[in-house]
């Protein structure tokens, strides 16, 4: 039963594409794993070209850590620094003007990627997903793939400290992902480029909006169909929306918003965790689907009352659950999939009806069974204990709250944004001049992620746990 449970909607999507794309030049959005064969050494110097010797490197599989079993041994040392992963990965002749992206959902804590030698983008932060387009990098046959990631303690990156250990390492899954030129956008917060939100829910319907970015890699304006169909869970039609859009030449990420709506709505709930599913299709005027990806959907009113409690659909319930970290004795954090999935059916068996997802986001299995099992959650970055006093700092966690929210925008379960956990635990100094500049800073780093999640997502809670 478990090993059907999980990574159901990348399943989900290249299904629906191979189906509907048929005959079309840009038939189909291709998503393909590349977790295996992968040479690895910890250096700390440039491993990114061709000619670097590799000889007595190990082979490793993704997900992977170099701290697997530092935290757990009688050995002393914990090893914080630069880890270089490398994979030839062929590539087959491309279709003219075909986009290839190249996708992580998670390394710790810091990422540079090149691909064959080209220093192709950087990434700050070990817990969200990030994606690059390495189109104008790679050519057909073999390509060089060479990633190095850093756990070093760095004063600008969240977490400064913590309770759990900040493993280094390619330790979510890695991807190649080939689309058309015209797209749903792709690199918008490494999402998938579409965000749903119901409001106005009652028995009789739910408006259902729905906010779509588009990208257009081509030199031409192109005047498109964008399609909208939600499906129920039994795959019949609910709802559909088409509308003519024009997206510029060379234009990213840009913005296209629609109204449907459902009568008599289903409800998402902890006992019934019921769940449409929204099908997004880029078509051109000859109605040749050019690109599509499908999201989940789960109808919900919910609210916390401050004398009363949380209340779900206009019914009280009590939050029985726990936090969840996710690593494992003797394999940190690389999981494979289904032992995410095994600590979800766990929660449900024992009574579970919440999961905080602390102190940061984790694998998108995790949101995914929460999602069809009926478990709220709350999702929050990884500012832990300290905050420090510097552009870069702030700049960083304000990304961390907007990729969090982006990825995990459309999860039915995810009811609270968390942003600071026990903030003043560990001060770097407690000093009393100190102090009184070190507030201040406090202050405006919780403000400036508050204002953030309210732009962002004004519909949901927002949380700050404490510790007096």
């Amino acid at each position: 039963m478990v090993l059907s449970m999980y990574k159901v909607y990348p399943k989900i999507i290249l299904a629906c594409l191979l189906l509907v794309m048929t005959g079309t030049v840009y038939s189909q959005r291709v998503t393909q794993t590349i977790n295996d064969g992968w040479k690895f050494s910890l250096f700390e110097g440039d491993a990114s070209t061709a000619d670097f010797d590799i000889s007595g490197w190990t082979d490793v599989s993704i997900p992977h850590t170099w701290n697997a079993k530092d935290a757990d041994d009688e050995i002393p040392g914990y090893f914080r620094g630069k880890g270089w992963y490398r994979k030839v990965v062929a590539v087959e002749e491309l279709i003219p003007e075909q986009r290839v992206y190249l996708s992580f959902e998670g390394a710790n804590q810091e990422t540079n990627v090149f691909v064959n030698g080209t220093f192709v983008g950087n990434h700050k932060g070990g817990y969200s997903a990030f994606t690059f387009d390495v189109t104008d990098y790679v050519h057909a046959g073999r390509n060089l793939i060479a990633v190095s990631v850093d756990n070093s303690h760095n004063p600008d990156i969240a977490p400064l400290s913590a309770d759990f250990t900040f493993f280094g390492g390619i330790y979510r899954d890695v991807y190649l992902v080939y689309t058309s030129p015209v797209q749903l956008s792709t690199t918008h917060y490494a999402s998938s480029g579409v965000y749903l939100k119901a409001s106005k829910i009652t028995d009789l319907q739910a408006d259902i909006s729905v906010k779509t970015f588009l990208s257009n890699a081509l030199k031409s304006n192109q005047s498109l169909i964008l399609e909208t169909e939600i499906l129920d869970a039994d795959g019949n039609r609910v709802a559909l929306s088409q509308k003519k859009v024009n997206v510029k030449a060379e234009e990213k990420n840009v913005a296209f918003e629609s109204l449907m709506a459902i009568t008599q709505p289903k409800r998402w709930d902890v006992d019934s965790p019921y769940m449409y599913k929204v099908y997004s299709r880029l078509k051109n005027k000859k109605e040749e689907v050019l690109d599509c990806v499908v999201n989940p959907l789960g109808i919900r009113e919910y609210r916390f009352d401050a004398e009363k409690g949380f209340f779900l659909n206009g019914k009280y319930r009590k939050l029985i659950g726990t936090s969840r970290h996710q690593d494992y004795k003797g394999m940190g954090n690389a999981l494979r999939d289904e032992m995410h999935v095994r600590d979800i059916l766990l929660m449900k068996q024992m009574g579970s009806n919440f999961l905080r997802v602390s102190h940061y986001p984790q694998d998108p299995v995790i949101m995914e069974m929460c999602d069809k099992l009926g478990i709220v959650t709350s999702v929050e970055i990884p500012v832990v204990n300290a905050v420090t006093d510097t552009p870069e700092f702030l700049e960083n966690s304000v990304n961390m709250v907007k990729e969090m929210i982006r990825q995990d925008f459309n999860r039915p379960s995810v009811m609270i944004w968390g942003y600071m956990n026990e903030i003043l635990l560990r001060r770097p100094r407690t000093d009393e001049d100190f102090l009184k500049s070190y507030y201040p800073v406090v202050e405006k780093t919780a403000r400036t992620l508050e204002n953030t999640i309210r732009k962002e997502d004004p519909s949901r809670y927002t949380m700050m746990a404490y510790h007096n």
